[in-house]
């Protein structure tokens, strides 16, 4: 079973589950080996993915591209990794084996986790909104990237995500039901008024909010980028880049959108009298676990500056695999054949360290040591004249 919501009050001994998962009688073959199938396809595209994203992103930085936009689209990699990583798996399991089997601890830090996560991903989001928005409104000359400003925006955004969702750390616990063990969201009666409130700002400061945000900083900037391109600007590349980043947004904000109409479903129905279907419960985790694949698709799909990335990425690891003896086996095999093949890789992939090293042996062939240099320099120079002639009585006339 997965993880699920119980409300108790003072007129009912035993809870009433609100689940987010499936229930036994309705679970068949597409749920316990389809599902998991699929999510654990999820996981390895996203973990290539972001991890592409990040190495792209991390090798621009080191060559001097530095903007706050490009370090929070990082830190958006980083949690989309840790998703996948922590988050992802424990539903795969789960599903498959259909009874919880993790433990306490993992039961009250997973839920907990994700929905900390999420946060983050939206709170980064708007954070590139904004950034883009004063990028678009300054002038390039008065364009700056502060560190600081990057590092506080970063443990602003991660605090706060990580207290938002307190209450699912410590209401949540693993309790015994007849159809086994189940991770259960449980809010006792001197609670509920809490839960109350909680359950209507918690949507509000995580979703809500910062998406309206967010719309409202890429309109702004896409309405200004169109004033200044009434003048011939060279700049057209900035306003795709502004229009990339807001469909990310649009994007994760869509994919979330599932999943907060089941959680506002399960807290704000009769007390679990009625419940959400769990065709919907399922498909919303599905779609939110979705789009940690998504971001890297979009920068490769949009960018430009990516995709030179990408290549440039790709081409030095297969440089590497060159370097580690790949060849030298082949040559063994091929013979003479792997001269001309080498050359040509080496011309398509265009690895730095080989042609610097081509370019050294150029140098040192047309390299000539002074002493014969002079030489040859002093017979290129010398003309055969009559006092130089090796025989000059043939030249002389005959008294």
């Amino acid at each position: 079973m997965m993880t699920s919501v119980s409300f108790r009050t003072m007129n009912s001994s035993e809870p009433m589950a609100l689940s987010s998962g499936l229930d036994p009688p309705e679970v068949g073959m597409e749920i316990t080996v389809v599902l998991p199938l699929f999510l654990s396809t999820i996981c390895l595209v996203g973990l290539v993915g972001n991890l592409f994203l990040i190495a792209i992103l991390i090798h621009d930085f080191r060559k001097g591209k530095c903007s706050v936009v490009n370090c929070l689209v990082i830190n958006l990699g980083i949690t989309d990794l840790l998703l996948i990583l922590f988050c992802i798996p424990v539903r795969i399991v789960t599903y498959a084996k259909q009874s919880w089997l993790f433990g306490s601890f993992v039961c009250k830090t997973t839920g907990w986790f994700l929905q900390s996560c999420l946060t983050v991903k939206s709170l980064t989001l708007a954070a590139i909104g904004q950034a883009r928005y004063k990028h678009v409104i300054t002038p390039p000359k008065f364009l700056s990237f502060s560190k600081r400003h990057v590092v506080v925006v970063l443990l602003f955004t991660w605090s706060l995500s990580l207290l938002l969702p307190l209450p699912h750390l410590i209401l949540t616990q693993v309790r015994m039901t007849q159809e086994g063990l189940t991770c259960s969201f449980d809010v006792p009666e001197h609670a509920s008024n809490f839960m109350n409130v909680f359950s209507k700002l918690y949507p509000l400061l995580a979703y809500v909010l910062p998406m309206v945000f967010t719309f409202f900083c890429y309109m702004r900037a896409l309405r200004r980028k169109e004033r200044r391109n009434r003048v011939p600007n060279p700049r057209v590349q900035s306003r795709k880049i502004t229009s990339m980043l807001m469909s990310m947004s649009l994007a994760f904000e869509a994919m979330w959108l599932p999943e907060w109409i089941v959680w506002i479903w399960a807290r704000h129905t009769n007390y679990g009298i009625l419940q959400p279907p769990n065709t919907l419960m399922v498909l919303a985790q599905v779609i939110l676990f979705l789009n940690s694949t998504l971001n890297p698709g979009v920068f490769l799909a949009v960018s430009e500056e990516f995709r030179d990335g990408f290549k440039t990425i790709w081409t030095l690891m297969k440089c590497e695999k060159c370097q580690d003896g790949g060849g030298a086996s082949r040559a063994g095999e091929n013979g003479a054949d792997m001269v001309p093949s080498t050359i040509q890789s080496l011309q398509d992939f265009q690895c730095p360290l080989s042609a610097h090293r081509l370019s050294q042996d150029s140098k040192s062939e047309e390299k000539v040591l002074p002493d014969v240099e002079h030489f040859w320099q002093d017979r290129r120079n010398t003309t055969a004249g009559e006092d130089n002639d090796p025989m000059p009585w043939e030249h002389q006339e005959k008294p």
